[in-house]
């Protein structure tokens, strides 16, 4: 006589190997961790590169301009001489070191000026001079770099400079004014912005210009770096330290 099949119980009936749709879960939860750890990363790396580099170069960026003035008499205080000849030449100095000081009123700013534009350079929150171009007040394309967007946000706000508005170079023996003429937004690869005269290959410079150069945000984000943002000055005149004070800075306060 045959027996009739035994009946499962109920608890065992549940008792099923997982099913499609558990590992489904199971996966989606484990790439949502993943994408959660990801974000916190990049957060803290957006964090780290926007604000705690240049935090972390402010002070090395003042030190450098203190040192500079520590290190020449302090200007005469009061309307110097505004003069429009050949400004003293300048002596070069060796790569790392100060060549002088970018008053920006504007932004309420001095950066220090230092030869090269090596990246560790760049990275101490200073300007850096391309060393195969003109110096400071002299005829031809005096260029610069600076970062935009970290360690110390030197040129952060360039586009907001306007035609008329005054830039001072302070060297040790004077202060060279320039005005801003213009700007631009070029590719990274755009080398003759450097030229003595701007985009003309073996022209013949007859003005004293000073180029400004740094990442474009507009092209790339925060962190775009495939074009370059261009602000070009032009000399208006130079002044003697030991005969005053430009008024473009006169209320700076500057030593």
């Amino acid at each position: 006589m045959s027996r009739p099949a035994p009946r499962h119980s109920r608890s065992h009936r549940h008792r099923t190997p997982r099913t499609a749709r558990y590992v489904f879960y199971t996966l989606l939860g484990v790439v949502g961790e993943i994408l959660i750890t990801i974000s916190l990363i990049l957060g803290l790396f957006i964090f780290w590169q926007l604000y705690w580099t240049s935090w972390e170069v402010e002070g090395v960026r003042e030190a450098a301009v203190s040192q500079f003035h520590d290190s020449i008499e302090p200007p005469t205080q009061g309307t110097g001489e505004i003069r429009t000849d050949d400004p003293p030449p300048f002596e070069k100095v060796g790569n790392g070191e100060t060549i002088g000081v970018l008053h920006v009123r504007k932004w309420g700013m001095q950066i220090p000026i230092v030869e090269g534009t090596d990246q560790y350079l760049l990275d101490q929150a200073f300007a850096g001079h391309y060393p195969n171009t003109q110096q400071a007040g002299e005829v031809g394309n005096f260029v610069i770099a600076a970062h935009r967007r970290s360690y110390g946000n030197n040129f952060r706000h360039i586009d907001t400079m306007e035609p008329g508005e005054r830039l001072v170079v302070e060297t040790k023996d004077a202060w060279i004014v320039y005005e801003v003429a213009k700007s631009e937004i070029v590719l990274d690869t755009a080398t003759e912005v450097t030229y003595p005269v701007p985009h003309e290959r073996g022209a013949t410079a007859t003005e004293r210009l000073m180029t400004m150069t740094t990442c474009s945000t507009a092209t790339g984000g925060q962190f775009g770096n495939s074009h370059r943002f261009i602000l070009y000055s032009k000399f208006q005149y130079w002044m003697p330290r030991d005969s005053g004070t430009p008024e473009e800075i006169a209320d700076e306060g500057a030593e």
